[in-house]
């Protein structure tokens, strides 16, 4: 920035220095020291090339402020020969260099590539002075969370001097013998994988410990292997007030930050078994399935959870298998995850559901492929990932429930093809009902997945396919019981059935007679009416 009261010396000197051709820009110029100091607010210059003699604020004066407010910008003085006792006590002042009106191209640029070359080094030295700062900073938190870890994930063969001994030499303050763990967890982790790159995930993970260290005041906090914060509340906080603090941290990571965090807190342990404290905040952490938001998760609220019997509903996970529709499957799913939120499970059971959850999804997913081929590997990977970070149950099923509804759609695309579909079925059916035939054939007869084509086939019969073939054999053996002297097992034999005795069974559920009795009353009828 130029200062003069001359307004040709400060044109002149404005295009002096545009000649140089430095990687130097005049940011501004200013006819006095007060518009000079209006100007420094705006323009920030490295570099201030001041007159002595001005009006209102004069150089000398312009000089002393500038080192009282912006002791880092470079001042040159421009002095007149007669103002030589000026310049010597504007050097008094800070200033390092003078000129003499008006200045050499020369010699000016001289200076001023000088003091550029000054500021490069000196820049240069602080990003080396920060980068190792940084770095030094950096390891001392990787070897304070390398030691924090080892303190959670095993029994430390130290007494609880000593483990505050060596954790002191890590700059760790252990303010007490014993500790509650908390644990927050990060909501929507596939879709935060999806929507940030890791850097930016570190920079998120960054600010959320920046803000639990300062809500705790300091308490030791890092991340799991899991990348899970990890928190450790002192004994002088009280069961109320360390929730306060979860609750505290929690709202502010949401608010500054948009992510949900669900928190959980165990009781209190020795230093001597933080390992234990970690297990069982771990355990609190699986009830956050049977919630359908974010929460805190006490121990205390732990206790009301004792039912470890899964097997009630092992039976409703066999069964997705043997649906027909995709609404039904919906429905059974549905209904399995409210049993399962009302059943007061442990976390130990809460884990082996999750796990048969998983299997049973797995094949279920296969089988409902929409595109009538299985699922490719790239797919059932992406699937598994998805419901491998689920929160809840409700969000391990999401994906089974989006491949019904895409399927669903098909169904509404393509029902001129699906009508033609249903319609050759329907006459393989009538053509080879005498035959042992069954959902799998049907569907291969006419090139559709068998789950996806029972929908279909129901959407335009109003029956499934099985029903649809039972009800054509049955109403044929209605024929032939009335109209023939066949017995019974020709019959059957005749509509399909190798077992007279599975015949009349499922004769007797469809008509509500058996066969016989069905005969006798037909006989009967035509009797009285003839």
């Amino acid at each position: 920035m130029i200062v003069d009261d001359e307004e040709l010396l400060r044109t002149g000197l404005c295009k002096m220095i545009e000649r140089m051709e430095l990687p130097i820009t005049v940011v501004g110029a200013a006819c006095d020291g007060v518009e000079g100091l209006k100007m420094m607010e705006i323009d920030e210059p490295n570099v201030v090339l001041t007159d002595i003699r001005m009006p209102n604020i004069d150089g000398l004066a312009l000089i002393r402020k500038l080192s009282e407010q912006y002791p880092r910008v470079r001042t040159i003085i421009l002095s007149g020969y007669d103002d030589f006792d000026y310049a010597k006590q504007a050097i008094k002042l800070g200033c390092k260099d003078y000129l003499v009106k008006p200045p050499d191209f020369a010699e000016l640029s001289e200076l001023l590539s000088a003091i550029y070359q000054e500021f490069s080094q000196e820049r240069e030295e602080l990003i080396q002075l920060s980068q190792k700062n940084e770095l030094l900073v950096r390891n001392q938190l990787l070897l304070q969370t390398d030691y924090l870890r080892k303190l959670i994930s095993g029994k430390p063969n130290a007494s609880i001097s000593e483990i505050k001994e060596q954790a002191e030499r890590l700059n760790i303050s252990f303010l007490s013998d014993a500790y509650r763990l908390a644990i927050l967890n990060f909501e929507n982790r596939h879709e935060l994988l999806q929507k940030y790159t890791p850097k930016e995930i570190g920079l998120l993970q960054y600010a959320c410990w920046n803000i639990t260290s300062e809500i705790t005041q300091g308490a030791p906090c890092f991340y799991d292997e899991l990348e899970q914060l990890i928190i450790m509340l002192p004994e002088s906080y009280s069961y109320e007030e360390s929730c306060e603090k979860l609750q505290e941290i929690r709202k502010s990571i949401t608010h500054y930050l948009g992510l949900s965090v669900t928190a959980v807190l165990s009781n209190f342990y020795s230093l001597q078994l933080m390992n234990e404290g970690y297990s069982e905040a771990k355990r609190l952490l699986t009830l956050r399935l049977l919630r359908e938001k974010s929460v805190l998760i006490t121990v205390r609220e732990a206790r009301a959870h004792i039912n470890e019997d899964i097997q009630p509903l092992m039976q409703p996970l066999r069964e997705l298998q043997l649906l027909d529709t995709y609404s039904d499957i919906e429905r059974q799913l549905k209904q399995w995850v409210i049993a399962v939120k009302g059943s007061a499970y442990t976390p130990a059971a809460l884990e082996r559901l999750k796990q048969e959850l998983r299997i049973a999804l797995i094949v279920l997913v296969r089988k409902l492929s929409i595109q009538e081929d299985n699922l490719g590997d790239h797919e059932t990977i992406k699937w598994l990932e998805q419901m491998d970070m689920a929160d809840s149950f409700t969000d391990c099923i999401k994906p089974v429930l989006q491949v019904i509804n895409q399927a669903n759609k098909q169904q509404e695309t393509h029902s001129p093809y699906q009508s033609q579909s249903v319609d050759k079925a329907i006459a393989f059916i009538r053509a080879n009902y005498n035959q042992d035939i069954n959902l799998t054939m049907i569907s291969e007869h006419v090139n559709k997945n068998p789950a996806y084509f029972s929908v279909m086939f129901k959407k335009k019969t109003g029956l499934g396919v099985i029903e649809y073939l039972t009800d054509f054999r049955m109403e044929l053996a209605k024929k032939l019981l009335v109209e023939t002297q066949m017995k019974t097992y020709q019959i059957a034999e005749s509509t399909g059935y190798n077992d007279p005795a599975y015949f009349s069974n499922t004769f007797k559920r469809h008509s509500g007679t058996t066969p016989q009795e069905y005969r006798n009353s037909a006989t009967i009828d035509s009797t009285r009416n003839p």
